[in-house]
């Protein structure tokens, strides 16, 4: 009796030591996979080489040019208010230094498409760049510096034109002012981020997601910078700004990518700025 009782125990052992290594190989295997394809497509999201080198490149981008990123646009549904003209063109530019007052060099773009909604960017466009421009040729007297540069593209019948200017007044720390403007040719309507979104084939989360771990990244490294002493701009990431509603700036770029900007400079005396690309 003692001896059956023995081997039952025994054989009891065996069991559980089986079924605890199977276990502990079923475990590890498959939780470091799901472990391996979340981080994987996490890094996907947020961690792109290429999409942070086209970020980091963002202000090289402007040539005062419309690039066509495609030879089967459809613009038979648009209608230029000058037949002569492209899409987007320099309307207006000027290049003029005035010793201890200012120092100008603009280029400011015109769309060239008859629809009410481009004339109201038409006229932002105006408010915005050429009447600082008007303000500081009859006024400027304190060693002004104001550049202004655009850049167009095309990209499957939308239409997004991308305009930075940069002002220095004075003793007044430098901005950078970011505008953009996107249009579907095809639809003659103008196009929202959740549009664009869409398009790309992006869920609202990624992008979300992408956006958040940019902003926080930046924060962290101004707020290093400020703690040495630098004059840096430090965001506020739990502001309603990042959500994608009201994202305002925004365009599709070279081979489609997505750019999305939170240029502080627009509203404050910054050129910080973040740039995400999908």
């Amino acid at each position: 009796m003692k001896i059956n009782l023995r081997i039952v125990m025994f054989a009891i052992i065996i069991i559980v030591c089986i079924f605890a290594l199977n276990y502990g190989v079923y475990w590890q295997f498959f939780r470091d996979k799901n472990e391996e394809e979340k981080n994987t497509y996490t890094n996907t999201i947020q961690l792109n080489e290429d999409d942070q080198t086209l970020a980091e490149n963002f202000k090289d981008i402007f040539s005062n040019t419309l690039n066509y990123q495609g030879y089967n646009i459809n613009t038979i549904g648009v209608t230029r208010i000058d037949s002569n003209k492209d899409l987007i063109y320099t309307l207006y530019e000027k290049k003029e230094i005035s010793e201890n007052r200012y120092d100008i060099d603009i280029k400011i773009p015109y769309i060239n498409i008859a629809n009410d909604s481009i004339e109201k960017f038409n006229k932002q466009i105006e408010e915005i760049f050429v009447e600082k421009a008007q303000n500081i040729l009859t006024q400027g007297i304190n060693n002004t510096i104001y550049d202004v540069e655009y850049m167009g593209y095309i990209n499957t019948n939308i239409l997004s034109l991308v305009i930075k200017s940069t002002l220095k007044e004075g003793n007044n720390p430098q901005r950078i002012i970011i505008q953009t403007y996107n249009y579907n040719l095809s639809t003659n309507e103008v196009m929202d981020l959740n549009a664009l979104i869409g398009i790309r084939g992006l869920s609202q989360n990624s992008v979300k997601s992408k956006i958040q771990a940019t902003v926080k990244q930046a924060n962290n490294e101004a707020t290093s910078l400020k703690s040495l002493g630098y004059n840096v701009f430090i965001r506020d990431e739990q502001s309603d700004l990042y959500e994608i509603q009201n994202t305002t700036t925004y365009f599709v770029g070279e081979n489609n990518k997505l750019y999305i900007i939170y240029p502080y400079g627009n509203s404050n005396y910054t050129d910080a700025m973040d740039v995400i690309v999908f």
